[in-house]
C-alpha cells in the first residue's frame, strides 16, 4: 500500500467554503452522520467547479464523481460551522483528482480523495478538459 497525499494540512488548501452543521445532519448518537459529511464534500466540489465555469446552463461539460475515498478522523457536533478545504491533486485528460478536508477549528474531521470525470453535457460521455477549465483548476493544483 502506497502513501497517499497528506490531506490534513490546512495550509495546502487554496479554496475554502463554510458549511453550517444542521440539526438534521445528526445521527442517533448526536454527531454528524457520514451522509452529511459526504454532502459537505459535495458542496466543496460543486463550489470549486462553479468557480472554474461549471454547472452553468451554457457550459458544454458537467462533472460526475467516479471515485470517493473518505477517511473519518474526528466527530463533529451540533452546533458548528465547518470549513471545507479543496485542492487539485492531479489533472488528467478527462478527469481531475481532488483532495479535500473538513475542519472544525483546528481539528480535522474528515478527508476525501475524489476522482471526478468531465463529461460532455449532451452525450454524458467523458470529454477532455477544456483549456479554460484546465487553467482554472491549475490555480488550485497543490501536488501531493
Amino acid at each position: 500500500m502506497t502513501a497517499g497525499p497528506i490531506l490534513t494540512d490546512p495550509a495546502a488548501y487554496r479554496f475554502w467554503i463554510e458549511e453550517r452543521v444542521r440539526f438534521a445532519d445528526l445521527d442517533a448518537l448526536g454527531h454528524v452522520n457520514n451522509n452529511a459529511i459526504g454532502v459537505y464534500f459535495e458542496s466543496g466540489r460543486v463550489a470549486l467547479m462553479e468557480s472554474c465555469g461549471g454547472f452553468r446552463s451554457e457550459s458544454p461539460w458537467s462533472v460526475v464523481l467516479a471515485r470517493s475515498l473518505i477517511e473519518y478522523k474526528a466527530e463533529l457536533l451540533y452546533p458548528a460551522t465547518a470549513r471545507v478545504g479543496m485542492r487539485v491533486l492531479r489533472l488528467g485528460n478527462s478527469s481531475v483528482t481532488l483532495g479535500s478536508a473538513i475542519f472544525n477549528g483546528d481539528t480535522v474531521v474528515a478527508t476525501q480523495e475524489a476522482v471526478c470525470v468531465i463529461v460532455d453535457a449532451a452525450t454524458h460521455r467523458p470529454t477532455p478538459l477544456t483549456p479554460a477549465l484546465r487553467a482554472g483548476l491549475s490555480e488550485h493544483l497543490v501536488p501531493a
